[in-house]
Order: C-alpha cells, then structure tokens, then sequence
C-alpha cells in the first residue's frame, strides 16, 4: 500500500482539496538544513507534459535505489490520432542515474477505467543540463513531453503556518531542506491510545493548493503505536515562473494542514477520504498478496533449490504466471463510510498497481542479470515480506 499513500515516492501531478479555517498555530520547534553537502549528484528530473501546466519535477533515482517516479494523468493526446485500447490513463516517468548519465524510463499504464496493464514506451538517457522530448509517447497517441535533468539547489521552504484537524496528532519538531528539492522534515507524536496507520496531509502555496497525501509506514505497519512518534519527509517544492520558462522552487508562505489521523481499525480522525483510502489499499493489497504468494509457493515446491540454475528462466517463467493474475475482490462497499467513491475500481487498481510492480522488478531481473545473483533466495525473500505484510492486513 506505500505505493499509492507516501507523496515522497509517489508524486501525482494536479491534486486539490479544500482547506478549512485556520486554528493556532502550534508551538514547536523549527530549523533550516544547511546547504547541499559533497557527494554524488542529487538531481531533478524536470517533466513538460501539457503546455497548459506548469511543469513536474520528480527526483533522481540513486544508482541502487528505485521507486521514485512520477505519474502523469493531465497528458495531451494528439488531436484525430489513433487511441491504443484500451486506452492510456496515466504516464509514468522513472529516472535512474547511473553514475554517468540519467536512464529516464517510461511507461504508460492503460486500462478501460482504471489500471490493467504497463506498457514500456521508451527509455532515455541524458546527461546534466540536457533535454530531450519523449518521442516514443506518440506512439500511443499522446503529445511528447520533455524532460531536463537539473542539478540546482532550490530555495528552501520557509517555516510553515499549521493547521490541526485532529485531536490524535501533535507536530512536534519541523525542519526545512533543499536538496534536492524543497522539502520539510516533520516530527509527528499519536496522542491516542491506538495505533495510528496514516496521517493526511495538505500543503498550500501562496494561498493555493499545493501537494497533497497520505504519510504511512512502509509495508503496511503502523506508522505510529500508541503514544509513539515518526519522522516523515513531506515535499514542498512548487514550479515557479521566471524569464526563460519554469524553475523548481518554493513557496513565500506555506500551510501545513494535518488533515487527518486514520487507526488501524479504520476509525479517523478529519478527512473520511484518507481512511477510504487506506481501507482501499488494504483490501487490494490482501488480493494481491494472496494470489502472488501462491505462484511463489508453487514455484518454490517445483523447482528443488539444486535444480534452479538460469535465473532468467526461472524469472520468465514467474512473470508469465504473474500477467495471468486477474483480481476479483469482492468489495462492492466501503465499511468506512458509504460515501467512499469508485470503491470497487479503486481496490482493483490498488491490486493491479501492486502487480506491476512485481513485474516491473522481474523484467529488472530478466533484463539486467547480475553475478551471484539467486532468483530462488530472491523468491524466497520477497516470499517471506509477503507473508508479513499480510498478516498485518
């Protein structure tokens, strides 16, 4: 579920909401990180995808590190060209650097309403400073974007106003940092007796809507046991205009909103859409996990350790078993509220995302073979992250 809820990682372009009146602002303490330190390069991914817009910015994947992408649904399709089916409903845009130049990989994930399927469009290597236009998006009838990859240091944020709409959360400690993009480090202690599974957040810019999100724990613990505390990453940048177009920046003045506190249980606290969405999340996820760990258990008891001998092979032959997944969840309603919307849809495609994920990292495996590498110890590592993760669900 971390895909869907961490801003941090996952990075969707024109969210808005609403912002209610503002409360006192709280007392706590704040700090300025200094400037970026020595080290390998801590790049931005500039994205140009409707000229209507200001651009998006999503940072540079670390030569080991993945995740950090950028999906696209305000996209331009080109006027009278041919639609693939079914259609393309988002972009994705991952950088990775590479220790000499940036791999930008991207695909396009379609679907008749929500998300069935990834299709690879291209993969483009750039240096710093360089630009290049997304050729291979026509493909798919949809307008090129352009991409830049910066090295700048953006301003930082400065100290933001805060808004409360809980009772469970109190902001203990914030700190503002720039590299490599405007950000706030935010200290958050639960109050409650209970656990807290994710707390909602909403950023406004100059007085408009900026970011939006849901911060949770990763593989779905909880993000803070009663009376515990969580360091959080909550990204602040905005496009800003200058002469020659669009730079990465911040805002004058920032809000802060902590929107709402949803518990394991699925009570909250504010906003009922977060809960709705965490509910979302964990029912996908019990579909997903259930049914991949079965393929894995079956693969695992075929295939005797001493018999598993090409890892690219053995890689295929889970990932065709994989694209055969189909989910039938049985979650016509939400038991949040009944107010939830697209229920149905959205826990399909919490399932599907988490499946393209898992073949997003075994065509990895098949098409970038490394020396010592055991597809079986990796099966039976991811086996054993599943098997956790469910039965948190």
């Amino acid at each position: 579920m971390k895909k869907f809820l961490i801003l941090a990682t996952l990075l969707v372009i024109a969210a808005s909401w609403s912002i209610n009146a503002q409360q006192p602002e709280p007392t706590l303490k704040t700090s300025m990180s200094a400037p970026r330190a020595d080290g390998p390069p801590r790049l931005l991914l500039e994205v140009v995808f409707n000229p209507a817009l200001p651009p998006g910015y999503v940072n540079v994947n670390g030569p080991s590190e993945l995740r950090k992408f950028v999906l696209i649904p305000n996209f331009v399709r080109v006027p009278g060209g041919s639609q693939p089916s079914p259609p393309v409903q988002w972009v994705k845009v991952e950088p990775q650097f590479t220790g000499e130049t940036t791999a930008v990989r991207v695909t396009v994930y379609r679907g008749v309403k929500g998300i069935e399927q990834e299709d690879l469009a291209g993969i483009y290597r750039l240096g710093i400073g360089e630009t290049k236009t997304l050729q291979d998006l026509r493909s798919f009838g949809i307008e090129p974007f352009t991409v830049t990859l910066l090295d700048t240091v953006p301003p930082l944020p400065p100290p933001p106003t805060f808004v409360n709409d809980t009772k469970s959360i109190e902001i203990v400690s914030i700190r503002s940092v720039n590299s490599p993009s405007p950000a706030y480090i935010i200290t958050l202690r639960n109050l409650s007796e209970k656990n807290v599974w994710g707390v909602g957040f909403a950023l406004t810019f100059d007085g408009r809507p900026g970011i939006t999100g849901v911060l949770a724990f990763d593989d779905d613990r909880p993000l803070m046991e009663a009376g515990g505390s969580v360091e959080k990453h909550v990204p602040a940048m905005m496009p800003r205009r200058a002469a020659t177009g669009f730079v990465p920046s911040a805002a004058a003045a920032v809000t802060l909103r902590i929107r709402s506190a949803v518990f394991t249980d699925l009570s909250y606290e504010g906003d009922v859409n977060d809960a709705c969405s965490m509910e979302i999340g964990s029912i996908g996820g019990k579909a997903y996990l259930t049914q991949v760990l079965s393929l894995i258990n079956s693969q695992l008891d075929s295939q005797p350790a001493e018999t598993v001998t090409d890892n690219v092979e053995a890689a295929k032959q889970l990932k065709s078993k994989v694209e055969a997944l189909r989910f039938e969840v049985d979650a016509k309603a939400s038991s949040v509220s009944p107010g939830c919307k697209d229920f149905a849809q959205r826990v399909s495609d919490a399932a599907n995302f988490e499946k393209l994920l898992m073949l997003r990292d075994l065509d990895q495996i098949i098409t970038q073979p490394r020396p010592g590498f055991s597809f079986r110890a990796w099966m039976e590592t991811r086996r054993e992250n599943y098997k956790a993760r469910l039965s948190r669900l």
